[in-house]
């Protein structure tokens, strides 16, 4: 269940659940850089750098939106473990199921995102729903390049 089922969320309650997936996803991409191997060891150790990259920039400027909306950012694990839609467990060593593990998450923070985005229409918050936008593209594009590269 959503954490956005009502249409009386805040702009920090979104922004909130997103930090919390992107640390999450923040730490899962990092096990999978570490830990693959495999005949793509290369290609994958290569896009999780960039994506976990890109997650680390977006945890700093989603928290940074939550203050400017006047909220408080969760900054604990427990927060963090309480909010998110996944954890951040990769239990294979097999790089296909960690890239499969990796696109689950980012196929539920996609999610989440576009759940947020449609409970903020309407409210103005142009700046949140750009952040969220941004977010969109990212997860959106990572999704496309995990399926392609798991395809058979």
């Amino acid at each position: 269940m959503s954490l956005f089922s009502s249409k009386s969320v805040s702009p920090v309650d979104v922004l909130s659940k997103i930090l919390a997936d992107s640390y999450v996803l923040l730490l899962k991409t990092q096990n999978v850089h570490w830990n693959i191997e495999g005949s793509k060891f290369r290609s994958i150790h290569i896009t999780t750098d960039e994506h976990y990259n890109n997650l680390f920039e977006a945890i700093d400027c989603i928290a940074e939106r939550i203050r400017m909306v006047g909220g408080k950012a969760p900054a604990t694990f427990a927060e963090f473990t309480k909010l998110a839609s996944f954890d951040e467990k990769v239990d294979t060593d097999n790089q296909n199921e960690m890239l499969a593990t990796l696109l689950s998450s980012h196929e539920a923070i996609r999610g989440d995102i576009i759940s947020g985005i449609k409970q903020l229409d309407g409210s103005d918050d142009f700046g949140t729903i750009d952040v969220l936008n941004s977010r969109l593209a990212f997860h959106d594009k990572v999704v496309w390049m995990l399926k392609a590269t798991l395809k058979k």
